[in-house]
C-alpha cells in the first residue's frame, strides 16, 4: 500500500519545473494511482505554462498537458499527500508559511541527492530547458524508485 496518495511539486510560479517534473512522474508511476499535481509559491494570476516547457516535454515524448498554474495552498496538505519543492529555500518558506505543512521535502533530498539542484532555466533558450527536463528526469526517477520504499514519516 502506497503512504501517499497524492504528489505534489512545488516550483516559483508553477509555470516550468513544477509542471515538468509533474508529468515526468506521471509517466513513470502511472499504474500506481497516485494523483500528481503542481502548485507554485507565488501565483499572484494563474497564467498557462511556459511554451518552452512544453516544448522541453514533447521533445523527450512527453505530454505536459496545457494547463494553468495554481498556488500552493493551506488545503494541499494532509498525510497523504508528498510535496517535493525544487530547492531548499521553497522547502523552509512552506514550513514557515504553513503551519498545516507537513511531509515537504526538497525533491533533491527525496531522491537521495541532497547536494545536487534543479536548475531554474527562467528567461534562457531552449536548450537550457531541455537541460533543466533532462536533470528533473534524473531525480524524479530516484524519488519514483524511493516511493516504493518510504515509510510515512511527518516532520
Amino acid at each position: 500500500m502506497n503512504a501517499f496518495k497524492k504528489i505534489i511539486f512545488v516550483s516559483n510560479e508553477d509555470k516550468t519545473r513544477g509542471p515538468m517534473a509533474a508529468a515526468i512522474m506521471g509517466s513513470l508511476t502511472r499504474d500506481r494511482g497516485y494523483m500528481i499535481e503542481s502548485r507554485g509559491m507565488v501565483v499572484l494570476f494563474s497564467e498557462p505554462y511556459n511554451p518552452k516547457a512544453i516544448e522541453a516535454a514533447k521533445e523527450r515524448g512527453m505530454n505536459l498537458q496545457s494547463t494553468f498554474s495554481r498556488q500552493l495552498t493551506s488545503d494541499d496538505f494532509d498525510a497523504e499527500t508528498l510535496v517535493l519543492t525544487m530547492d531548499r529555500v521553497q522547502k523552509e518558506k512552506i514550513y514557515k508559511m504553513f503551519s498545516e505543512a507537513r511531509n515537504v521535502f526538497c525533491l533533491c533530498e527525496f531522491a537521495g541527492e541532497a547536494d545536487a539542484e534543479i536548475p531554474n532555466p527562467y528567461g534562457k533558450g531552449m536548450q537550457e530547458y531541455m537541460e533543466c527536463f533532462d536533470v528533473l528526469y534524473g531525480m524524479v526517477f530516484k524519488a519514483a524508485d524511493a516511493l516504493n520504499g518510504y515509510q510515512d514519516t511527518v516532520r
